[in-house]
């Protein structure tokens, strides 16, 4: 009969489960995950990773979510470190580049994969909206300042995708050999900034430039 498994014991042995399914995840992709690789990888009998998970796609789940929440919290420490609306909205920006350059494997767990059970499972729901608040939040500041104009929730969605779509590519090894990320990303975000700005900041931006 299986001894009786503590909160403890529960808790660093899903952690053990979280790390290997990672590690085959970043080597290669969803496909390489498997109950039977995941055992391997931890010492253990394909069904005896049942007593912490209910199936594959549970682990998944929980790499999402793992992934997810470490996402926000850097994200959510730029935020604060700003003191006005455009510096949060420019820390926020390094930080989200920074944690895809970082952590590529997460990046692509968060938003290269779904699951049918995606609203199902209420700690990858909650890991992932926190997400999507976090990714977009600084537009309310800018719209509230009156730098930006517009629904703060379409402006945010729009940013989001555009910073998205640069790192995209560059994951997917789609930039000309001497394209730069960096540089691409922050052109990028410049330029669709740039279209949520209002009129009369436009405006006054053109004409600085104009001047001799």
């Amino acid at each position: 009969m299986p001894r009786a498994l503590s909160r403890q014991d529960v808790s660093d042995f899903r952690v053990r489960v979280g790390a290997a399914a990672a590690a085959l995840y970043a080597e290669g992709g969803e496909g390489a995950i498997s109950m039977r690789e995941i055992a391997r990888a931890v010492g253990a009998s394909p069904m005896g990773l049942y007593r912490y998970f209910r199936d594959r796609d549970a682990i998944i789940a929980y790499l999402r979510t793992d992934a997810f929440n470490r996402f926000s919290s850097r994200l959510e420490q730029a935020f604060t470190s700003g003191r006005d609306p455009f510096a949060r909205a420019r820390a926020v920006g390094r930080a989200y580049l920074d944690f895809a350059l970082e952590n590529p494997a997460d990046y692509r767990l968060m938003f290269d994969l779904s699951q049918p059970d995606d609203a199902g499972d209420a700690a990858l729901a909650a890991a992932a909206g926190r997400a999507a608040h976090t990714v977009t939040r600084h537009v309310d500041d800018l719209v509230a300042a009156g730098i930006v104009k517009g629904d703060p929730e379409n402006i945010g969605r729009a940013l989001w995708a555009a910073a998205h779509g640069a790192i995209v590519l560059y994951l997917a090894g789609r930039l000309p050999g001497k394209a730069d990320v960096r540089t691409l990303y922050f052109d990028t975000m410049r330029l669709a900034f740039r279209g949520a700005r209002t009129p009369s900041t436009n405006i006054t931006a053109i004409r600085k430039r104009r001047k001799p």
